[in-house]
């Protein structure tokens, strides 16, 4: 039986779960499919997994690679392993990772998001199985600035990747190349958003500030997820916090730079103090469509941001690729 969820846990939520035992060694899942004649209409199956390696550690949960060795061809996966409480009596907020990765997960997604098979829990544990992506997340290919026509390739398929979260009313509130998983490399990048781990749901046009131990990375969190705000809008922001976010994930592709390596420097920009240090992407030749995409993107005021739908019409979006003002110039 699926374990006691709160009465408002989404049906998505709980029809993922997978029904499951730890073994010494390995777990064990029990899957039940659709069966072949009318006498045996549903099939419970078995399926054994064991651990292989850890792949990652963060801030609330650790991955590790997982190999199938029972029920079915020799397969691999990624699993992420969550404690429900973060400290004694500090319950973690995991269910909006699990609707959004159930979500996201249909077939009809899968170009965007990295895939789950569900989800299953052990005492104060949370395991999210996901897809294997072997080449890994886009921080570790960040080893050099990339071409233009390659980082509005990866810019374009995180838009739409966001396009379809903010249509369902989610908000991720820490993308970063650390969260953008790669499937082929470059120069014909292929690339899923992955790892909802904070994400949220709007009510409304707005979502709190209040509800998650962490807002965001640094470098890449929007000055109002860092609670940089000074109005009535600090307990509060909208969608556009991604919408900065992929701003930032472009200019550190194009420069090999963040834009606001520190606090105060961001600081002092949101604050009009200083202006958008646009100096690395005009060194890099970035096309002044480019410049002017990103700059849009992180605008200091969240209202002055582009929705994502209006962000795929921007002109940077729009050119043929190789068709930017200096994309030839790269080549």
């Amino acid at each position: 039986m699926p374990p006691l969820l709160p009465k408002h846990t989404p049906d998505l939520v709980r029809d993922s779960w997978i029904e499951t035992e730890l073994e010494h060694d390995f777990f064990r899942h029990f899957i039940c499919e659709e069966g072949r004649s009318p006498r045996e209409r549903s099939i419970r199956r078995e399926e054994r997994w064991v651990r292989e390696k850890e792949l990652g550690r963060g801030s609330y949960g650790t991955v590790y690679l997982e190999r199938r060795v029972y029920g079915g061809p020799p397969k691999l996966r990624a699993v992420k392993e969550l404690k429900k409480f973060v400290v004694r009596g500090q319950e973690l907020d995991y269910m909006m990772e699990l609707e959004a990765i159930a979500k996201f997960s249909n077939k009809i997604y899968s170009h965007c998001f990295v895939r789950s098979n569900g989800w299953f829990d052990l005492e104060d544990t949370v395991f999210i199985t996901m897809e294997y992506l072997e080449l890994g997340d886009l921080q570790a290919h960040l080893d050099r600035p990339f071409p233009e026509k390659e980082a509005r390739l990866i810019t374009s398929q995180i838009l739409e990747g966001l396009g379809f979260m903010h249509d369902n009313g989610f908000v991720h509130r820490d993308l970063k190349p650390g969260n953008i998983m790669v499937v082929e490399a470059g120069p014909d990048w292929f690339v899923k958003i992955g790892d909802f781990g904070i994400s949220k749901r709007r009510r409304g046009d707005v979502i709190s500030l209040r509800t998650n131990l962490q807002r965001g990375t640094l470098g890449y969190a929007a000055p109002e997820a860092l609670a940089f705000n000074t109005d009535a809008a600090a307990t509060s922001y909208t969608s556009a916090v991604d919408m900065w976010s992929l701003g930032a994930v472009a200019y550190s592709i194009l420069s090999h730079n963040l834009a606001f390596p520190n606090i105060g420097d961001m600081f002092l920009y949101k604050e009009g103090h200083r202006p958008f240090p646009s100096k690395p992407l005009v060194d890099r030749l970035v096309s002044d469509e480019g410049q002017a995409f990103i700059e849009c993107l992180m605008a200091p005021s969240p209202r002055d941001r582009p929705s994502a739908k209006l962000a795929l019409k921007d002109p940077w979006m729009t050119l043929p690729i190789a068709t930017s003002t200096r994309d030839y110039q790269q080549m």
